[in-house]
């Protein structure tokens, strides 16, 4: 009896573990990878938390997946990781699903598929993380790890900066501890080593290091705050309508730098025929080229390597051309009764011409004109 019941408290458990409100997704950019692979992975990342099915022909899935479809309200974000720099300099940016097809555009638009990074701190970005988490009150979330590595191999600590060797030693310690599920591993057929793993993790006894205790660290420091002024405060359900398909956007960030660079991205939403786009600008504000009529949703934010600062977003519906029809609905009657005023004027004009001729001395009275087919009268 007592087996039955730690057997079903470890089925609901592990239900529930599975059952995880936010992602995080880290994403290894080490040159170790590929970029088609990289670019499986997005899909598969996808296919995972839309529901869809896997691609068999690619990748290799040796237990049943729970379902790990994101839901509205949940929160998700993708850090890129290779290189200390990269793990470190990463600005948060979590967003919000409202929709599914946010899911699919926050991939598009976030998820690094061109390896670039000599080395892969994956135990860095773990805890990195973890610390991201537990700074925007994120105590459990879903972690999905696209690599091809499972632990760090460098004979020893590499050269860690203080917040940094706080940040790796002190992840999940008995005094620290952090809970880290089993997960499932999806295997790249192509190459053994790649695979994406998923597992459930719980920060709520996890507290990160003090950022007063470490050195000088510019990218951990609190960011700059980028703010929208144009169009701000739209969302999926209540966007901001625009009446034309080109317009200027406009936001401030107080005390960014003279040359602060920022980069704008706008993503359709509910709208597979349209491409998200990556705009990069300096200074505010910044005429958004022609978009086509629907929902988009803008997000502006700081370029990495420029300066830190969080972002901003809103979502519009262009809707210029949604009333053009009623346009031409009035023009057409117009130009048809224009049309026909100038050709029933121009006819009247000829009769008058006509009738001025008939009128003259050439056409006078007493005059006949000869309707005699035989031209022997003219002799």
């Amino acid at each position: 009896m007592k087996k039955s019941i730690l057997i079903t408290f470890f089925i609901i458990f592990s239900f529930s573990l599975f059952a995880q409100d936010n992602v995080f997704v880290l994403v290894d950019i080490s040159t170790s990878i590929k970029q088609h692979e990289l670019e499986d992975a997005q899909q598969l990342v996808k296919d995972l938390l839309s529901g869809n099915t896997i691609n068999t022909n690619k990748f290799k899935v040796d237990n049943t997946l729970p379902n790990y479809t994101v839901k509205t309200g949940n929160k998700i974000m993708i850090m890129p990781f290779g290189d200390k720099t990269t793990i470190m300099n990463y600005i948060p940016l979590i967003n919000t699903i409202n929709s599914q097809a946010d899911v699919n555009n926050y991939i598009n638009l976030y998820f690094p598929v061109r390896p670039h990074d000599p080395w892969t701190y994956i135990s860095l970005a773990k805890a990195r993380l973890a610390e991201i988490a537990k700074r925007n009150n994120i105590n459990d979330y879903r972690l999905i790890i696209v690599s091809d590595n499972t632990s760090d191999a460098y004979g020893g600590h590499p050269n860690y900066s203080l917040f940094e060797q706080q940040l790796v030693d002190g992840y999940n310690t008995s005094n620290n501890p952090v809970t880290e599920n089993p997960g499932i591993r999806i295997k790249l057929l192509s190459n053994n080593a790649f695979s994406v793993f998923v597992q459930s993790v719980n920060v709520s006894s996890y507290k990160p290091p003090s950022i007063s205790n470490a050195q000088s660290i510019d990218s951990i420091s609190a960011p700059l705050k980028i703010e929208l002024t144009s169009y701000k405060g739209g969302t999926t359900q209540k966007p901001i309508i625009v009446n034309k398909n080109s317009f200027p956007l406009t936001w401030f960030c107080k005390s960014a730098p003279t040359n602060a660079k920022y980069k704008i991205s706008i993503s359709p939403i509910d709208n597979s025929e349209e491409k998200s786009q990556i705009l990069h600008a300096q200074n505010s504000p910044y005429n958004i080229p022609n978009i086509a009529d629907g929902r988009w949703r803008i997000t502006i934010s700081s370029d990495n390597s420029s300066f830190n600062a969080s972002s901003d977003s809103t979502t519009i519906e262009v809707k210029n051309g949604s009333s053009l029809w009623i346009l031409w609905v009035l023009l057409v009657p117009v130009l048809g009764g224009g049309g026909y005023w100038y050709w029933k004027k121009t006819q009247n004009d000829k009769l008058k011409k006509l009738n001025a001729l008939s009128n003259s001395g050439s056409f006078s009275t007493g005059s006949t004109i000869n309707t005699n087919s035989d031209n022997s009268g003219y002799f």
